[in-house]
C-alpha cells in the first residue's frame, strides 16, 4: 500500500460489516486512524481486531447515528483523542424490503429516516464545523442508485437516499470555500450482509463487492476534488 492517508483520523460509520468494514480496513492500510463505529460492539472489536492484526490502527466506538447525544458524545471524544478529524465517512444505514410502497408501516418508515437520512445529518453537524475551522477535511456520504432510481419494493429506502443526495449537494457547495471536500457515492446493489439478509434469493459474487465501494471511497478521501 503507498501509505496516501498516512495519520488521517477518519470516522466511519455502519463499520461492523459490508461496506463500511471494507473502508475502514482500506483506510487503516493507507495509513489512516480509523474511529470504527455501529451499533454492534461485538461486530465493531472484531473489525479493529482484524485492522490491528494487520499492522494498522483503529479503536472502536458504540454509536447508535440516530441518537443526538450520542453522536455529539463519540465525536467529542474523539476530537478528544486526535484533536481532528480529517476524513467522515456517512456509510450506516438499514433497509426494509418487504413491503410495497404504499403499506409502508409508520414504523418503517421513521427507522429508515432516522438512520440513514437523520443519522448522516447528525454526523455531519457535529463534525464538519471542526473541518471548516481547520479548512481541511473530507466528507463522503454514501447514498445509493435507489437515490434516483425509484423502486416499488423499498420506498423508505429510496427516499432516505434521496434525501442524502440531495444534502450531499447542498453541503458540498456550502462548505467549499471552508476548504471541505464532500463527494457522494450511489452504488447500486452491494453483496453485503445486509442485502443478503433482504434479498437472500438474488445476492450473489456477481454483484458488487464492498471492496470495489471502498476502493472508490479511498480515492475520494485522497485524491478527488468535492462536486
Amino acid at each position: 500500500m503507498s501509505g496516501v492517508l498516512e495519520d488521517k483520523v477518519a470516522l466511519v460509520t455502519g463499520a461492523g460489516r459490508g461496506i463500511g468494514r471494507a473502508i475502514a480496513t482500506d483506510f487503516a492500510s493507507e495509513g489512516a486512524i480509523v474511529a470504527v463505529t455501529g451499533r454492534n460492539i461485538q461486530r465493531l472489536e472484531q473489525v479493529v481486531s482484524e485492522i490491528r492484526l494487520s499492522g494498522g490502527q483503529a479503536i472502536p466506538w458504540q454509536m447508535d447515528v440516530s441518537d443526538e447525544v450520542q453522536v455529539e458524545d463519540t465525536v467529542n471524544q474523539i476530537l478528544g483523542h486526535w484533536d481532528r478529524i480529517d476524513i467522515l465517512v456517512n456509510n450506516a444505514a438499514i433497509i426494509h424490503h418487504d413491503t410495497p410502497v404504499w403499506r409502508t408501516s409508520i414504523k418503517d418508515w421513521d427507522e429508515e429516516m432516522a438512520i440513514n437520512l437523520r443519522g448522516t445529518f447528525l454526523c455531519c453537524h457535529f463534525v464538519v464545523a471542526s473541518m471548516a475551522e481547520r479548512h481541511e477535511g473530507v466528507v463522503i456520504n454514501i447514498g445509493s442508485s435507489s437515490g434516483t432510481i425509484p423502486e416499488d419494493m423499498c420506498g423508505p429506502y429510496g427516499a432516505t437516499k434521496w434525501g442524502v443526495v440531495g444534502y450531499t449537494m447542498s453541503l458540498a457547495k456550502s462548505v467549499r470555500p471552508h476548504g471541505v471536500r464532500v463527494n457522494g457515492l450511489n452504488p447500486g446493489w452491494v453483496d453485503t450482509d445486509m442485502t443478503a439478509e433482504d434479498t437472500p434469493d438474488n445476492a450473489g459474487p456477481e454483484w458488487t463487492q464492498p471492496e470495489d465501494i471502498a476502493r472508490a471511497a479511498l480515492f475520494l478521501a485522497a485524491y478527488a476534488p468535492a462536486d
